[in-house]
Order: structure tokens, then C-alpha cells, then sequence
């Protein structure tokens, strides 16, 4: 029996050996649109799916004072997210990225859908700890961006660089010539360098037990009502 399987192996084995072997030369790319009737079996069995989906992404999860857009050097929309993120962990900044915030809220009703609007990834949040020189590279980066969704702290700078003493509200819980740490809120993407954030790369991650766009839903679900305010967390100065 082994005897008969391992000639089938072999003949297997000069089979394709001997065939002819192709190489793509080109493609075409066409859409087709399709014509056929919507099967109305299939449209059955979805339906209750789809209805049930319709009726979570519809519902009202509060209401909002004012419409929220995200922007540099700071936004509504930045400071909303980065601000109520800090009330699910243990850290002293939190730092997002604009890019991440994928649309608007609207003045008036907040809908779960409008939020899976806004954050659509499965992004989880985690808290870094970072030394000196890991900070002053994400200062850095805030600064040479224009500004990106950060929390828990206030910068001044200018086109000639910033000073590290400038970022306001270190000396009430760290002191880096005594060795310490800060410890950053954001995501797990963000973490793992993305956005080109190397200065987070190969940090622990410490886990908070909850999604980015599940902390933005709770909190919107325990409030009546929701707004921002631009409150100069960040300013760029004239060279002095």
C-alpha cells in the first residue's frame, strides 16, 4: 500500500513536471453591471440582519451643542476625542491622529452610526511609557505637523523648534531628571509606529480594555448633551 501511494507521488510529480508552464502578459480591468432580479430567498434571510443593524447605527446616543470638524493647529473635534479618552485610563497625555478622525460630528443628534462614522477601525487604546527623548520626538512631531488631537497638556512653539520646559503642567506629576516617565494614551495603531510615529515603536503596551470608537460611544451614551471648545492647548509664536 505505501508502495502503491509513493509511485502515485512520483507520477504525480512528472505530471506537473511536464506541463506547460504560463506567464500573465497582461490584464483588463471591466465592470459588469449585473442584471439579474434581486433572489428573493437570499433578500428574506438578510433582511432581519439588516433591519437590526439599521435600527443600532439609528440610534440616538445624545445630542451635540455644535457641529465638531477636526483641523490644525487644534480642533473641536481633536480636543472632544482626546479630552474624554483620558477619562478611561491611567495616563497623563493622550495623542491621536488627525488623519484618524474620518468625519465630522454634526450639530444636533449624535447617532452610533454617526460614530462608527467618525472611527470605523477596531482601533484599541493602550497606554505608553515614555522617557525623555521619546517625548520630545512626539513634541517634535506635533509641532513640525501643525498640530495633531493631543490632551493633558499645552504647547507653545514657533518655526524655530519648542523648548521641553515650555510644555505646560509636567512639574504637577513628573520630574524627567529624576528618571521618570510619561505615560501616553493612544491607540494601538498609533503605537506600533503608524502615522510614522516611530518614537512609540517598541514601547510595552499596556492594554485599557476598550476601543477608541467604544470609549467615544460610551461616553456619548452617558451624556444629554456633548461639546468642545479651542482652548490654545497648542500655539505657535513668532521667532523671538
Amino acid at each position: 500500500m505505501k508502495l502503491k501511494n509513493y509511485t502515485l507521488y512520483i507520477v504525480a510529480i512528472f505530471i506537473i513536471a511536464c506541463s506547460p508552464s504560463y506567464n500573465l502578459q497582461s490584464h483588463h480591468d471591466e465592470v459588469i453591471e449585473v442584471q439579474a432580479p434581486v433572489d428573493s430567498t437570499v433578500l428574506a434571510i438578510i433582511t432581519p440582519y439588516q433591519n437590526g443593524i439599521e435600527s443600532q447605527m439609528n440610534e440616538v446616543l445624545c445630542v451635540s451643542e455644535m457641529e465638531m470638524k477636526k483641523g490644525r493647529p487644534e480642533s473641536l473635534l481633536g480636543n472632544f476625542v482626546t479630552d474624554l479618552c483620558l477619562n478611561y485610563a491611567d495616563a497623563h497625555v493622550c495623542v491621536m491622529n488627525t488623519g484618524g478622525l474620518r468625519s465630522s460630528l454634526p450639530k444636533g443628534n449624535i447617532t452610533r452610526g454617526d460614530i462608527y462614522t467618525l472611527m470605523p477601525f477596531e482601533n484599541e487604546l493602550v497606554v505608553l511609557e515614555l522617557d525623555i527623548e521619546s517625548f520630545k520626538g512626539l513634541v517634535d512631531y506635533i509641532t513640525k505637523r501643525g498640530g495633531e488631537p493631543f490632551s493633558g497638556m499645552t504647547l507653545k512653539a514657533s518655526s524655530k523648534g519648542y523648548d521641553i520646559e515650555e510644555v505646560s503642567r509636567m512639574e504637577d506629576y513628573l520630574d524627567f531628571n529624576k528618571g521618570n516617565k510619561i505615560r501616553v494614551l493612544t491607540s494601538d495603531y498609533l503605537a506600533n509606529g503608524g502615522d510614522k510615529m516611530w518614537f512609540f515603536k517598541d514601547k510595552e503596551q499596556n492594554k485599557v480594555g476598550i476601543k477608541l470608537r467604544d470609549a467615544i460611544i460610551d461616553h456619548c451614551s452617558k451624556s444629554d448633551t456633548i461639546s468642545s471648545k479651542l482652548d490654545n492647548r497648542l500655539i505657535f509664536t513668532e521667532n523671538e
